[in-house]
């Protein structure tokens, strides 16, 4: 074992001297000898080498660490004892031995100089620490090449914070590319400008030998929009605003762009702006959804006008001679052309059934279709469900009693509160309950209706039936148009369109539709509907259709002045079978004379030189320009007090959405009657 030496402690321990004591009595004894030139430049090395704020290390050919300073074993973790031996490639990154050994290999055969390197060391911790190495050749006295040195400098600190900024700057170009998004700078001194990369891909200009001007950007301006730009942006500057505007760029090759600019400008105190940042972000493929949505949309309202116009159209011309078949159906049925034999009554009764079918069909579709525009009007108010349903059940009757169907409806013993609803469309989906309710019921079968308040705010009506129920499987099916769930297949009549039409009406009321069906044992049918006055939507008024203006009652009061004396009608229509019908149908009515004309225009001639005591006419045809005349003869009519008769109108003096009803000859000439003052 080697002699381990006193240390000065130790030494001062035995003398009972301080170690500052000892040193004053060594200089004492020992005066300072001057040192050699040598020795004092080994003196200041050794100092420099281990006092260094730089990492120093001398290594081998082989770069195997010889003496590293302390500097050096901070800045790699480890200690002297721990490197000295050792090869520098075990402490680099593999990613950077190549390099740093190549070029060491060039400074030892003298192909190149001292160099300088950026490279990773493997700290101890196993840390990656950035350094900036730069290695000279030490050299004999007699010039041979005798180590490697490096002096090695921290600059872990400054490399993060660089890849950082790389970072964030490649995110930054990153999402700009992503959102089309672009920056720019303008130095208002000089009006140079800083472009991003991204401004200059929107531009579609080479960013490699192009120099940022407002003139090279108005180049790709459309030439409409050059004006609308400065303008704003002087608009901007004189009033210190930000700066926004979408506007649209030409590219050579004829392509359209569509941009939106921002920006902020800052300002000397005097006012005068200084530097203008901002962003430009390419929104062509959104302009070009926009347009393609609204091209798309006025297509969409072009084509569904054109529906509505076409099915309004055929809606008449399929009514004109349904309605012929039918009156004259009924004209036959009074007798009045003489006695029937049954089997012709019983031929009567398949005419009438199929017309009225026909009829309901067309009506059917042209709610649905006039739902689906939004052309539907409700006047939404204050209902009695009750009264509603009431109403519904006479014209329900004589279906029920045709199969024995036993109708019932519940009336609870105190008063329920009314619900908010449109009451013609509300008696639709009653009439559609409770026909399918009949229709697909079993013989002698029952159908209760129940009117209860349900969950709150809302008035259940509920029709339930004894019948066939539906199936589970088929369920899915209850509420699209034209589905009869099978029915197809068995003798009952239907469009398959009643329930689609009936769920569109009661949600357009504010309400909702559902059911429970068990096959073979029946189904109940629910709407809820809102309660008046319980925070639900004011009462909505449609205006009054043209079909209710002839009915004002200052004009049917008028009627009752009319004497027993002949009783002069107008009639508006250009269909000879129309007229044919209602010539042979007021040939029952005495006393009375009637006048035709084909438009609306001749009846205000005829006006002009008769006063006729009714005025018949179809308030309901969709032809644009027959209804603006049509109007005309209305206000002069009611002008003159001269009732008219909408022969459109249902039987409750009410018109149909689609004017769908049928003909019924003898209400028609007893409100005739009415109308004119003629009893019985």
């Amino acid at each position: 074992m080697s002699p381990r030496l006193a240390s000065p402690h130790q030494s001062a321990v035995k003398t009972g001297k301080t170690g500052a004591m000892q040193q004053a009595d060594k200089k004492r004894r020992n005066p300072v000898v001057p040192m050699s030139e040598s020795e004092e430049s080994d003196s200041i090395f050794h100092a420099l080498f281990e006092q260094a704020s730089v990492g120093i290390c001398y290594s081998d050919f082989e770069g195997v660490f010889i003496r590293v300073n302390p500097r050096f074993c901070e800045i790699t973790g480890y200690a002297a004892i721990e490197l000295i031996g050792h090869s520098f490639a075990e402490i680099t990154h593999p990613d950077d031995i190549a390099i740093d050994a190549r070029l060491g290999n060039e400074l030892i055969a003298g192909t190149r100089g001292p160099y300088t390197l950026e490279k990773r060391y493997i700290r101890k911790s196993g840390e990656i620490v950035w350094v900036r190495i730069t290695v000279t050749l030490a050299r004999t006295p007699d010039g041979v090449p005798h180590r490697l040195v490096g002096v090695i400098e921290d600059i872990n600190h400054m490399m993060l914070t660089e890849q950082a900024l790389r970072a964030s700057e490649t995110r930054l170009r990153e999402a700009q590319n992503v959102a089309r998004l672009a920056s720019y700078e303008i130095d208002h001194r000089d009006e140079s400008r800083i472009w991003s990369d991204e401004l200059f891909a929107i531009l579609e200009i080479e960013n490699a030998v192009a120099n940022p001007t407002f003139e090279l950007f108005e180049q790709r301006v459309h030439p409409q929009d050059r004006a609308l730009i400065q303008k704003t942006s002087a608009e901007a500057i004189a009033s210190r605003a930000p700066y926004d505007l979408t506007h649209r760029l030409l590219m050579p090759d004829g392509r359209l762009k569509y941009v939106e600019v921002r920006g902020q400008t800052s300002y000397a105190e005097d006012g005068t702006p200084l530097r203008s940042v901002g962003t430009v972000q390419d929104i062509t493929s959104r302009k070009q959804a926009e347009i393609a949505l609204r091209q798309a949309k006025e297509s969409a309202e072009s084509a569904n006008r054109a529906k509505m116009d076409f099915l309004a159209n055929m809606s008449h011309e399929l009514r004109t001679p349904l309605n012929a078949i039918l009156g004259y159906a009924q004209l036959l049925e009074t007798e009045h052309a003489g006695p029937l034999l049954a089997k012709q009554r019983e031929y009567l009764r398949d005419i009438m059934a199929g017309g009225r079918h026909l009829l309901e069909l067309i009506q059917d579709i042209l709610e649905l279709a006039k739902i689906d525009a939004g052309r539907i009007g409700l006047k939404i108010e204050p209902i009695d469900a009750l009264a509603v349903i009431g109403d519904a059940l006479p014209l329900i009757e004589s279906m029920a009693a045709a199969r024995a169907i036993t109708l019932h409806v519940a009336r609870p013993a105190t008063g329920l509160p009314q619900m908010l609803a449109d009451r013609v469309r509300l008696r639709q989906v009653f009439l559609n309950l409770l026909s399918n309710a009949i229709k697909y019921n079993k013989l002698g079968g029952r159908v209760d209706v129940t009117c209860v308040e349900t969950r709150p705010g809302f008035l259940r009506i509920s029709v339930r039936d004894t019948g066939l129920g539906i199936k589970p499987e088929r369920q899915a099916e209850l509420f699209v148009p034209f589905s009869r769930l099978g029915a197809e297949t068995m003798a009952i009549e239907g469009t398959g369109i009643g329930l689609s039409l009936t769920k569109k009406l009661v949600e357009l009321m504010g309400g909702r539709i559902g059911y429970q069906s068990v096959a073979d044992e029946g189904s109940t049918f629910w709407v809820d509907l809102p309660i008046a006055g319980q925070g639900h939507a004011t009462p909505i008024e449609q205006p009054a259709s043209a079909g209710n203006q002839g009915e004002q009652p200052a004009q049917v009061a008028s009627t009752s002045r009319i004497t027993r004396e002949q009783r002069r009608l107008l009639y508006v229509e250009d269909n000879p079978a129309h007229v044919r019908l209602i010539e042979r149908a007021l040939g029952q009515i005495p006393a009375v004379s009637l006048t035709t004309v084909h438009t609306a225009e001749l009846a205000l001639v005829a006006m002009r030189s008769m006063a006729p005591s009714l005025i018949l006419v179809d308030l309901g045809d969709p032809d644009p320009l027959r209804q603006e005349s049509r109007r005309r003869l209305l206000a002069v009519a009611e002008q003159r007090r001269i009732p008219v008769l909408d022969l459109g109108a249902n039987q409750a003096g009410e018109r149909s959405s689609g004017g769908g009803e049928a003909v019924d000859i003898p209400r028609l000439l007893a409100e005739i009657e009415r109308r004119i003052g003629i009893s019985g």
